[in-house]
């Protein structure tokens, strides 16, 4: 898929904001199953940076990724990166030469297409509950019984419900709460720059609750504080953060209270995702930075002394190299209570995460018929958040998330269950399967949580008439079956099954989906890889171990014809035989007889 974006981007409209733009006009499945390309004259005028805000966001368009081609700008970025070649010598020339070779023809055909004018993106700001629900931030909330199906009219009341608002307001009158620059979204060097830009010799509006500023790494942060915009936010009324992820996520106490509404750099807005019943607006970070200084969604256009454009002036804005560690959070140094509060790795020893993981390295089990009851379900865009909320995002292990599945549907705020949700009732709790009617089925995140905690739970398969890619992925990989049903009326017989109670069948050799009674309901499509895979239980794992002899084999050959991918300059001393440049040392005794931590030599 390309998006083409040529012309010329007006002051104060950023990378957030084109990318916002696409978003909403193709939706958040218009990429699916495609890689997006990035290209025009505005993307080439955009530093890496930039660029990187937009490839990050093309998940929440749906895409398995996005890019943009190489040129002078990429190769002047990784001059002097730690895995790069030396800049200057014969392995960072050929280098070079090939990453040239990576564009895309001039002649080369797309599947689709999708052609925009810089001019027509202003700043952009979401108003709804996903990444496409976007307007100007000259525009008005939309009214919902404009839009086009009874579907969309029913999906926009849910999201005018839960965001608190009227239609026809106008989008700079709505008020926010809370305000979040950050996420690996934009809590770059550059997007602090310009939010800077913005606050410098201001104060936060005084309705603000709070503002926070989270540098992406400890590298960001320790960059930011040596050209002193620390000091700029704190003295503008932002808390000045370490490192992490904080509010995008909100897995630690950056979270919004019931109905608090914030001006977010992060990447999604739905349901939930920054606290249970926040209100989240997706917005560029002069924008975010606008918003908290005049209390509500405010165009940063209009702000005294606001000129620039910070997508121009950043990518000049010479970049010096940090080489400090990152930080702690000075908060957690000392106080223990602080420390579990703010821990995004705590014990495993909630509910939802299990402490006796299978020791079994079979494989996964083999999916060939399965025969159960298929719970209905009738909502579209079912995104992750919405599948297993991202409070129990914190353990890595793939069982003990059944309980928390679509908790925030499935449970009312005083942990009681919602006897309305289709998992609570009879027979349903017992579901293998589920049939979904809308589509996009398992947009958002790329995490494998979704699949592991409807495989928990206990269903085996989905069925919808569309998935996200990467929900589709991930749920192959761990021995699912989700299966896509664009028929509308073969849809709606299974369906039909469901919402009776009755089980149905799902014949994975033969690829037919029958009733109780063993009658065909329909066929379905799945590729053959993957229904190999499936039928004979095998994992990642066990189809590398397969190619063992071939992969060393290729491995050999890319180490001579592309070496730079090796980063032997950065792992090997040159001249001394291939050794690393790290190494581990004896851990020396204290008096106490315990182990005292010592730095790598190098």
């Amino acid at each position: 898929m390309r998006v083409q974006v040529d012309g010329e981007l007006a002051p104060g409209v950023s990378s957030k904001d084109v990318i916002l733009h696409v978003i909403g006009q193709i939706g958040t499945a218009g990429g699916t199953g495609a890689v997006i390309e990035f290209c025009g004259s505005v993307i080439r005028s955009l530093s890496m940076e930039a660029r990187m805000s937009i490839c990050n966001m093309s998940i929440e368009a749906g895409a398995r990724a996005g890019m943009v081609a190489p040129d002078e700008i990429t190769f002047e970025y990784l001059k002097g990166r730690p895995l790069a070649p030396r800049y200057g010598s014969e392995e960072w020339n050929k280098a070079v030469a090939y990453w040239k070779s990576l564009a895309s023809d001039p002649n080369a055909k797309y599947d689709i297409d999708v052609f925009i004018d810089g001019k027509d993106i202003i700043p952009t700001v979401t108003w709804g509950t996903s990444p496409e629900d976007v307007v100007p931030i000259t525009g008005v909330v939309p009214d919902p019984e404009t839009f086009a199906t009874e579907g969309k009219k029913a999906a926009g009341r849910r999201m005018i419900e839960y965001m608190g608002l009227v239609p026809g307001t106008p989008m700079e009158d709505i008020e926010v709460d809370k305000v979040f620059i950050g996420s690996c979204t934009n809590s770059r060097i550059e997007d602090l720059r310009a939010a800077a830009q913005v606050v410098k010799g201001k104060k936060i509006a005084a309705n603000i609750k709070r503002a926070l500023i989270v540098p992406g790494s400890g590298l960001v942060k320790d960059q930011a504080e040596a050209e002193g915009l620390d000091k700029i936010f704190q003295e503008a009324g932002f808390e000045w953060r370490e490192a992490g992820c904080s509010m995008c996520l909100g897995m630690n106490p950056d979270i919004l209270s019931p109905k608090e509404r914030c001006a977010s750099t992060s990447n999604r807005n739905f349901e939930g995702r920054q606290g249970a019943q926040g209100r989240t607006h997706l917005m560029s970070p002069v924008m975010a930075a606008a918003a908290a200084i005049v209390g509500k969604l405010a165009d940063v256009r209009k702000l005294t002394d606001y000129k620039s454009s910070p997508h121009v002036e950043a990518a000049v804005i010479p970049e010096t190299t940090s080489t400090a560690k990152a930080h702690t959070d000075e908060r957690i140094e000392e106080d223990d209570v602080e420390k579990d509060k703010l821990a995004d790795q705590p014990q495993d020893s909630s509910p939802q995460v299990n402490t006796s993981v299978s020791k079994s390295s079979a494989g996964l089990p083999k999916f060939t018929n399965l025969k159960g009851i298929a719970a209905p379900m009738e909502k579209a865009n079912i995104d992750t958040d919405a599948i297993i909320p991202k409070q129990f995002l914190k353990t890595i292990k793939r069982t003990g998330l059944g309980s928390a599945l679509f908790y925030e549907m499935r449970y009312n705020p005083d942990g009681s269950e919602n006897a309305n949700f289709v998992l609570n009732r009879e027979p349903y709790r017992s579901a293998k399967i589920i049939v979904c009617t809308g589509a996009n089925f398992g947009c958002g995140s790329s995490r494998e949580h979704a699949p592991w905690a409807l495989n928990d739970f206990g269903v085996k398969s989905v069925i919808a008439p569309s998935f996200a890619d990467i929900f589709f992925n991930n749920s192959f990989k761990n021995g699912m079956l989700p299966i896509a049903i664009k028929d509308q009326a073969a849809l709606e017989r299974v369906h039909a099954e469901a919402a009776a109670g009755r089980e149905i069948e799902i014949d994975l050799p033969n690829q037919l989906i029958k009733d109780a009674d063993g009658n065909t309901l329909c066929e379905f499509e799945v590729e053959e890889f993957r229904k190999h895979c499936l039928v004979n239980g095998l994992d990642d794992i066990g189809l590398t171990m397969q190619m063992e002899d071939k992969i060393a084999e290729y491995e050999a050959k890319m180490s001579q014809q592309t070496p730079w991918l090796d980063g032997r300059a950065y792992l090997k001393r040159k001249g001394q035989g291939g050794k690393l440049v790290a190494k581990a040392v004896p851990v020396p005794k204290t008096n106490r007889g315990e182990e005292k931590k010592e730095p790598l030599e190098w």
